[in-house]
């Protein structure tokens, strides 16, 4: 892996594999491009290029729909040694982003020390937040190491504590995005709000619509009717950027007037990877508890990448057999394969 850099563009040769990569640490544009003649590889042999990293699972909220178990009880914390840790390997493995999670990542006491250690290394970090704990400190650090952060949007929605907090956050210069979960008790207000925009969108980058998952409930938006009114309120949308997390696949090539080029499945195990508190490695971070990982206190983050069973089994994965025939199934390859009810087939 050959690493060329241009200030804050890094280009990535993939020789063994016949393509190359593009990211500017600036903007967070991202390109993935084969070779004259040859296929987009379907996984990148030399490490995930995103990461996605618990530090804790703590959050004071304990909200029911959330897919972790964050109450006080057994709150634990990400040492920043064993954030190092990762941080170096995925250097080594050419891991340009690592997305800090939870809980709630910035109410971590060594925050501050986990963004720089990660900086350091080169690579990019950002988190979600719920917005609590968001002190000086922890804004100051944002705006010196992050790419940019994003704020969970969730009902009961308050748009008076979203004004104000979005009012903040931008003072700093962050480029702050809103997440918003796909479920049933959420369709018709983002719907509302893409038709008619709430007054703080103006502070926002981007609305980045996740999936729901239902790890310890489950409240999936089963009214394809309302599901599909949202995806084609979003086609006519010019209010705001809109993007989607790939867990919504089955939605976006159904319902979306978007390019093939800007799609992208599910990218586990792929081109992704989680690590929780524990320093277990997942291919998907709605794995996690589940025994379907490796452990980075036995082997490295490449060793668990290339030769994990877990890992292996999960990229080569067959879709289900109601997929063979589908003429989204290149696009799509079959969406979620470990809850299958939160595809929009």
């Amino acid at each position: 892996m050959v690493q060329p850099m241009c200030g804050d563009l890094i280009v990535r040769e993939h020789s063994s594999q016949h393509y190359r990569t593009l990211f500017n640490r600036r903007t967070g544009f991202f390109v993935r491009k084969e070779e004259d003649g040859y296929f987009e590889p379907t996984w990148a042999m030399d490490g995930p290029e995103l990461i996605d990293l618990s530090i804790t699972n703590y959050c004071e909220r304990g909200c029911a729909f959330c897919y972790r178990d964050t109450s006080k009880g057994n709150a634990l914390f990400m040492s920043v040694e064993d954030v190092e840790k990762v941080a170096t390997q995925a250097e080594t493995c050419g891991t340009m982003q690592i997305a800090l999670g939870g809980g709630n990542p910035n109410q971590h006491p060594q925050f501050v020390e986990i963004l720089r250690a990660i900086r350091e290394r080169g690579i990019v970090p950002s988190y979600t937040t719920n917005g609590d704990g968001l002190n000086d400190k922890v804004l100051k650090a944002t705006a010196t190491y992050c790419g940019a952060m994003a704020i969970s949007v969730y009902p009961p929605y308050d748009e008076e504590r979203y004004e104000k907090l979005l009012a903040h956050i931008k003072e700093y210069g962050i480029t702050v995005n809103l997440h918003a979960i796909i479920k049933k008790d959420t369709l018709d207000m983002w719907t509302r709000w893409l038709k008619t925009p709430p007054s703080f969108f103006k502070y926002v980058n981007a609305v980045i619509f996740l999936n729901y998952k239902p790890v310890r409930g489950n409240e999936c938006a089963v009214d394809k009717v309302k599901v599909k009114s949202l995806f084609e309120t979003v086609n006519q949308c010019q209010s705001v950027r809109i993007g989607f997390d790939s867990c919504n696949i089955s939605g976006i090539v159904r319902w979306l007037d978007t390019p093939v080029c800007m799609i992208e499945p599910c990218e586990a195990a792929r081109f992704s990877a989680f690590v929780s508190e524990d320093m277990k490695m997942y291919p998907c971070s709605f794995m996690a508890g589940k025994g379907y990982c490796g452990d980075m206190r036995k082997n490295t983050l490449h060793e668990i990448w290339q030769e994990n069973e877990y890992f292996k089994r999960f990229r080569n994965d067959n879709a289900p057999e109601h997929c063979v025939g589908c003429g989204h199934y290149k696009e799509c390859r079959g969406g979620c394969r470990l809850f299958e009810e939160i595809n929009f087939c």
